[in-house]
């Protein structure tokens, strides 16, 4: 009996150890600590049938998945122009060290009080230790009309190393320019 014991608890060693040496770190790489960019820069402008919307408080929310039990959240409000930001949010963990951890982070914008309250402005799913690009360039002309009905964008990914990845994104926003880019790249791969 205490012999399985014993060729348990080496069978478990022997797995973190060769974990460890698969990722050319020590055995102790899993402990330490990584910066994970859980949500880019946000810079934008809220309206109302064009008009600018001042004084409207609103709030983002992020949740990284296996890390954070509940969303944390933090708040901003328009000025005279109806123009907002967010600064970036970087979040020091292990957890991607560990094995079989999955980088996802949930991530929300949505106007916090009033009559548009809990309109989301952007709702999307980030995987990875660093930025999308796709979608922090979104993030940075997050314009939002709050007359416009919520849609869900897909953006295609073409250079993901595993192949084409889409990005799922609900949001009242537009990006007329970027939504061009996206449909060429829907013809090519549907």
């Amino acid at each position: 009996m205490v012999y399985r014991a014993y060729i348990g608890i080496f069978a478990f060693l022997t797995l973190i150890v060769a974990v460890s040496c698969y990722s050319e770190e020590s055995m102790f790489s899993m402990f330490k600590k990584v910066d994970v960019e859980v949500f880019p820069e946000v810079i934008g402008s809220l309206t109302h049938e064009g008009k600018p919307l001042a004084g409207i408080k609103l709030k983002r929310g992020y949740q990284y998945s296996g890390v954070m039990e509940e969303k944390e959240w933090d708040y901003t409000t328009t000025d005279a122009d109806g123009k907002f930001s967010f600064p970036e949010i970087i979040y020091s963990t292990a957890h991607p060290n560990k094995p079989f951890a999955e980088t996802r982070v949930s991530q929300t914008i949505k106007i916090a009080e009033g009559s548009h309250s809990d309109l989301r402005l952007w709702l999307s799913v980030s995987t990875g230790e660093k930025h999308i690009s796709y979608l922090a360039e979104r993030l940075t002309q997050l314009n939002c009309d709050v007359s416009n009905e919520e849609v869900k964008n897909e953006i295609i990914d073409e250079a993901f190393p595993s192949g084409v990845v889409r990005y799922q994104v609900l949001s009242i926003c537009r990006w007329p320019e970027l939504e061009r880019l996206e449909v060429q790249k829907r013809e090519k791969y549907d």
